[in-house]
């Protein structure tokens, strides 16, 4: 699914991600691929920009999210600040996904995760 750079789609790619997996993941995982799906797009909008494609593949018992973008590769996610309203994204991401990570793609990058 390809995205425009624009907060307002996070929804929809929400919809569309748990809509795919219904039959693959139970009610908590449905709530948990939704969080990461949110973080991950919003994190591409945010940060990457244009293109922003959304790669969802449920398999028997699993589903992998990808989210790439055109922004430089990432390195670790920041620190967040104790009064932060922000920075967490990757780190909730990392508590409800069995496991994540990215990699540099041609123009940007992918990061992924797995539940």
């Amino acid at each position: 699914m390809r995205l425009p750079a624009d907060p307002q789609v996070v929804a929809d790619a929400r919809r569309h991600a748990v809509a795919l997996c219904r039959d693959t993941l139970d009610e908590q995982q449905c709530d948990d691929l939704a969080l990461a799906v949110s973080e991950l797009v919003t994190n591409a909008i945010r940060h990457g920009g244009d293109p922003v494609t959304l790669t969802v593949l449920p398999r028997e018992g699993t589903v992998r999210v990808e989210v790439t973008d055109g922004g430089a590769a990432l390195l670790t996610p920041p620190e967040p600040g104790e009064l932060s309203t922000g920075r967490r994204g990757l780190r909730l991401v990392a508590a409800v996904c069995r496991a994540w990570g990215w990699h540099a793609v041609d123009d940007g990058k992918c990061v992924w995760c797995e539940l």
